[in-house]
């Protein structure tokens, strides 16, 4: 400071010094107002690719094959083929799932995140295989009993769907996408089929058990949701085994923000604005979120639908609870299909088509 008087006239230091205070103080004010909490994520895609998908109409097809449930999506006629998807879906949730319901699948139910990833998918030129698996959760056992394996099932269906049901198929890219149960038994099978890339979601896969990994691993891209610290910790552990085997990876990883009406009224197929702002005032009375909007428990662990009848705001046959939960717990962001990150996997998996 001496210095930097030294070089003012003796006159100009009283104001100079009162200048500098007044400047620090503002500086230490401002650090320690509080922060506004991270607004929700922008839950469209750019306006072409957003339109694209919203005009995509959901019709699976549904059969069974080695004892799985396999329901199938072409993109519409006007849109060229660009690759085959292969979808794994999590415990408890099936196939059917990624599907809104449709002459072709009247038992599909259209979770929000699996539907807009599945609409992402057709309008971008994907043709979409989604299979459950047989129990609740996929099963990574070598033998299987009389079906055989669920690994060797499912490698069988896609590859009777893109050369038997549709030859058109042949030739192009075959990508995955596979969350927390799904993820780990995608990771498994892209030992056996030739992926071009794969996404893992909410998991880290099952590369800390493999002995080695084969060459020619396609390229995988971890979503995750750091605030599961255990999973994150395993996630990186991945990463490094696969980069030392000279894989192609990358994470993403999904941090938590405020539950807001428009969010959920968005992303619920159903749910008007006028029961969502219901829903988010039920959840700031009874305390589920703290003062920012952030749950303090995941959806499924968070009693709003009770709460919500008891406030009478729900409409008579109100069957939304699963559709609304996922989306509570997109923004917990703990552990969840997401599909708030659908632009980057795209992107992902078509950077990796040609090579």
């Amino acid at each position: 400071m001496h210095a930097i008087l030294a070089g003012i006239p003796q006159s100009l230091r009283p104001a100079v010094l009162i200048a500098s205070t007044c400047a620090l103080l503002l500086l230490a004010t401002a650090l320690l107002l509080p922060r506004a909490p991270p607004a929700p994520p922008l839950t469209t895609s750019p306006a072409s690719d957003s339109d694209a998908a919203a005009a995509v109409r959901l019709d699976a097809r549904v059969t069974r094959r080695s004892g799985n449930e396999v329901l199938w999506q072409l993109p519409p006629p006007s849109t060229p083929l660009r690759a085959s998807l292969f979808a794994a879906p999590g415990c408890t949730i099936r196939a059917t799932d990624f599907f809104d319901a449709s002459p072709g699948c009247p038992r599909c139910a259209g979770l929000p995140e699996e539907r807009r990833f599945t609409r992402a998918a057709l309008s971008r030129g994907y043709a979409v295989l989604a299979v459950s698996s047989r129990a609740e959760c996929w099963s990574l056992d070598a033998g299987g009993g009389e079906e055989g394996s669920e690994l060797a099932a499912v490698e069988s269906i896609i590859k009777w769907w893109t050369t038997e049901e549709f030859p058109q198929l042949a030739g192009l890219p075959i990508v995955g996408i596979g969350a927390s149960s799904g993820g780990y038994f995608l990771s498994a099978l892209a030992a056996r089929v030739r992926f071009s890339s794969v996404v893992v979601m909410i998991a880290e896969g099952v590369y800390g058990a493999m002995a080695d990994i084969p060459a020619g691993y396609p390229p995988a891209l971890f979503v995750h949701m750091p605030k599961d610290a255990e999973r994150a910790g395993l996630v990186a552990d991945s990463l490094v085994k696969l980069k030392a085997k000279r894989v192609d990876v990358r994470e993403i990883r999904c941090d938590e923000f405020a539950v807001s009406a428009e969010f959920l009224a968005e992303r619920v197929p159903g749910l008007t604005r006028t029961v969502a702002d219901a829903l988010v005032d039920v959840l700031r009375r009874k305390v589920f979120v703290d003062e920012k909007g952030f749950l303090k428990k995941d959806g499924r662990s968070t009693l709003w639908k009770k709460a919500a009848e008891e406030a009478k705001v729900l409409p008579e046959g109100f069957n939304l609870e699963r559709h609304v939960n996922e989306e509570l717990n997109v923004a917990y962001a703990y552990h969840e299909f997401t599909s708030l990150k659908n632009t980057e996997i795209f992107e992902w998996f078509e950077s990796h088509m040609n090579h």
